[in-house]
């Protein structure tokens, strides 16, 4: 087998392959094993048809297909080692059958396959990274004290008119045309006014109604509805109101914050929120430190990736998404129906954060191998002790469930160990304040 190399271009190497005659033949002959057991010729039984008859009878074209597939995969895995390239995903070949019969010139097989890149480190050492700062107000403790109020309020009934905020019981029904359609239907149904559960235009609606009321709210489903026959239709509800209810907030003193808390005072508890706060505040600073200092890494190392290396890792990344998905009882028919969106979708959006992951990936590996970054059994031991905490298992249950999976934890601790290089070696600033609410609202636009 010869095998070259005939160019590399944006991350594909693109090979040929020359198949010996010999290895062609063993192809063929395993080929015709399993032909001959699925075919019949007349006089012969199943599978005793001598291969020259077979051939002259179906012609040697039926033995192709399952010669190549037994030969190819061993003469393209030889090819890869003899090169000494490091191949990423499954190639795509590519040949000609007329030249299987040609006894003039060898039969060549061409494939192109995604490989790893070539890692030249750029700056390491010194990255200047500005961050944002993360100050923590009194006004931010008193608005966490406000969402704990809120979520240990009493839902009492009213009988003044509803309003946003409020939680209205109702029945309801939808028409369209005059009609009434399917899943359009609900009976005791609680809503909280202003969640944007319904559809647009649905819950302002119900505002100035009282227990007992009824109203037709008139709306358009949107253009893009999941249910396509509703999609861009005008509809009716009729709506009946049950009850109104509003949240009754609790008072802020020492009993409110000795029931939700283990603090003794209101105070006590006001500055066990500023710590929570400021932990919080700490571990969003660190993290922002860390993205910034890989984007730094990038922004020096040229990194080129195949588009289908990538797509390889977005369809990965994907499965991964929905196994987390069904860990949560929602299936990936489900998700893509609520995200009005479909796997092709859904692939295209995930490409970006592939592309990044991967090229993360390798210049981490290549900085774990220019500095020699290794973690010993001590830090492996406290990765499992740590775990045992944040689980609440037994140290040695955490080791045997990991059994196994050594190597896999050591290769992820040592790229937080590149990273914390990264950050170690960096030069940290904190941004101007006009700086920073700019590249907040820039950060906020690219969001929506």
């Amino acid at each position: 087998m010869n095998a070259r190399v005939s160019k590399i271009d944006n991350g594909e190497a693109f090979l040929e392959i020359e198949v010996a005659a010999d290895k062609l033949e063993e192809g063929m002959q395993f080929a015709y094993r399993t032909v001959v057991k699925k075919v019949t010729v007349p006089g012969f039984r199943k599978g005793k048809v001598p291969r020259p008859l077979l051939e002259a009878y179906y012609g040697k074209e039926v033995l192709y297909e399952d010669a190549l597939e037994h030969i190819i995969p061993e003469v393209y895995d030889g090819a890869v080692k003899a090169l000494e390239i490091k191949v990423m995903g499954q190639p795509e070949f590519d040949f000609d059958l007329e030249t299987i019969e040609n006894d003039e010139q060898p039969f060549v097989i061409k494939a192109t396959v995604a490989i790893e890149p070539e890692i030249i480190l750029g700056q390491t050492e010194g990255l200047e990274i500005k961050v944002p700062d993360f100050p923590v107000s009194d006004e931010m403790v008193e608005k966490r004290l406000d969402e704990m109020r809120s979520s240990y309020a009493q839902l009492v009934d009213k009988t003044e008119p509803s309003e946003m905020g409020d939680t209205v019981l109702l029945d309801f029904e939808g028409f369209t045309d005059g009609v009434p359609f399917d899943g359009g239907k609900g009976e005791d149904y609680q809503l909280v006014l202003g969640s944007n559960t319904f559809i647009p235009g649905f819950e302002e609606q119900l505002t100035g109604l009282k227990a007992g009321d009824e109203k037709e709210v008139e709306v358009n489903f949107p253009d893009d509805y999941q249910a396509e026959d509703l999609a861009g239709q005008a509809a009716i509800f009729k709506v009946s109101i049950k009850s109104v209810q509003c949240k009754q907030m609790r008072e802020l003193n020492d009993e409110f914050a000795q029931e939700v808390s283990e603090c003794e005072s209101l105070d006590e508890l006001r500055e066990d929120i500023r710590k929570n706060l400021l932990e919080a505040s700490e571990a969003r600073r660190q993290d922002v430190i860390r993205q910034a200092a890989l984007d730094k890494a990038m922004e020096t190392t040229p990194v080129v990736l195949a588009e289908s290396a990538i797509k390889a890792q977005a369809i990965n990344m994907a499965q991964q998404l929905e196994q987390r998905l069904m860990s949560q009882g929602i299936s990936l028919e489900q998700y893509l129906t609520i995200t009005n969106s479909n796997v092709e979708m859904l692939i295209n959006s995930i490409m970006p954060d592939a592309e990044r992951q991967l090229k993360t990936n390798f210049i981490l590996e290549k900085l774990i191998y220019e500095k020699g970054i290794e973690i010993n059994d001590e830090e492996l031991n406290i990765y499992i002790n740590d775990m045992a905490v944040r689980t609440g298992m037994e140290v040695e249950e955490v080791r045997k469930n990991v059994e196994g999976m050594e190597d896999n934890i050591r290769n992820n601790l040592k790229m937080d160990k590149a990273v914390d290089y990264l950050v170690e070696h960096a030069v940290v600033s904190i941004e101007e304040k006009e700086e920073a609410e700019a590249q907040g609202e820039a950060e906020e636009s690219v969001a929506e």
